[in-house]
């Protein structure tokens, strides 16, 4: 309950102040999970370990797990002011590129699936397409929590 609760403020936190303010907050808070939560700092500093092999010392690994709970509030803050985009924010802020690829592809009258890594803010990358006439349709695993789960897909 208090996750859900956390991403409530946080919503309603994102949507009220300016981008860079918000994203300041969310790193500062983002410092705090990181510092406070052994847990979670450890499951992140094993995943890095898992994926870079060995290349990165103990200090650099702290740093970059560090970095990927910054990146992830971030995200969170994306996340929340999704009520705030439209067609004219998808215009003036991205940059879509190889759209003839789908075109291509939806031509032959079987539709098209397209698979996404789940780096970044992957989401808006499906807002883009339907704001661009693109239909989409979504596979996502649920989060544990009704509440939260219901709050996300809100989003």
């Amino acid at each position: 309950m208090m996750l859900y609760i956390f991403y409530k403020i946080g919503c309603w936190f994102s949507t009220r102040l300016p981008l860079a303010l918000s994203y300041r907050m969310a790193c500062g808070l983002a410092d705090m999970h990181y510092n406070m939560s052994r847990k979670d700092r450890e499951a992140v500093v094993n995943n890095l370990k898992v994926v870079l092999g060995g290349a990165y010392d103990e200090a650099r690994l702290a740093a970059t797990a560090r970095e990927v709970f910054r990146n992830f509030a971030k995200y969170l803050v994306d996340l929340f002011r999704f009520a705030m985009i439209g067609p004219n924010y998808i215009k003036e802020n991205v940059k879509m590129e190889g759209l003839e690829n789908i075109d291509n592809a939806l031509s032959k009258g079987k539709g098209v699936i397209a698979l996404s890594a789940h780096i970044g803010n992957w989401e808006l990358g499906g807002a883009a397409l339907s704001f661009s006439g693109y239909p989409i349709a979504a596979v996502t695993l649920t989060h544990q929590n009704k509440k939260i789960n219901d709050f996300f897909t809100r989003q």
